[in-house]
């Protein structure tokens, strides 16, 4: 191993080693509690050393953003690695979601971080900004691909075009999954357990209703 390849391997396991403590701090404190001190102290790194890698917290928390869609998209080509018909990859691509959201709710909530950045036009300078735009867009592609393979095999109406369904499903199951993960991180969120329902069967229903109105008559 040369020294520059050397070099980049230090630096990047250094980066991997912030991005680390940012995430530990997320998962047992939540994204309030982050800050360039607190991660750099958990890190054992100096302020300094850490804003060499990331210019402030929204760096820090797009770093993360950036780990959790590329999860988020490799379990999803798993999926579509399955010979299965479109139909039955849809489903499957959505129990994905729900399931990374109940694993990671930490990821999710840098993803929801990155929505809003993207709704209020803040982003800053980052480089960690593009990749994740760049990885929400394949995992929408993911899904797209999976609906038109569907309607090619004849499991999925061709009544819309795949770009259209898959929209309509990433907006229709952003809501189920936002309410599951509200279930589970907020105390005062009791909208399931009023109605009298389970995460499971809000998922099951979800899906038994979008997989009616998609499927093809057989």
């Amino acid at each position: 191993m040369g020294i520059t390849e050397r070099r980049i391997r230090e630096k990047e396991r250094k980066r991997s080693t912030m991005l680390d403590a940012a995430e530990s701090i997320l998962i047992e404190k939540g994204l309030d509690h982050l800050s360039m001190e607190y991660v750099a102290e958990i890190a054992e790194v100096s302020k300094g050393s850490l804003y060499q890698y990331f210019q402030n917290k929204n760096d820090l928390v797009l770093g993360i953003c950036y780990r959790a869609t590329q999860l988020l998209n490799n379990s999803f080509k798993e999926v579509l690695e399955s010979n299965r018909n479109g139909l039955m990859l849809v489903r499957e691509l959505g129990e994905r979601y729900l399931n990374y959201v109940k694993d990671h709710p930490q990821y999710y909530s840098s993803m929801k971080f990155l929505d809003n950045l993207h709704s209020s036009g803040v982003g800053g300078e980052s480089d960690y900004l593009e990749l994740c735009t760049k990885n929400r867009q394949e995992g929408f592609r993911l899904m797209v691909e999976a609906i038109q393979r569907g309607i090619d095999d004849g499991s999925i109406k061709n009544d819309f075009p795949a770009e259209q369904l898959a929209l309509l499903f990433w907006s229709t199951s952003h809501g189920v999954v936002t309410i599951s993960y509200m279930h589970q991180n907020y105390e005062h969120f009791k909208l399931l357990e009023r109605i009298g329902m389970q995460e499971n069967e809000l998922f099951n229903a979800y899906m038994h209703i979008l997989g009616c109105g998609i499927a093809a008559d057989t």
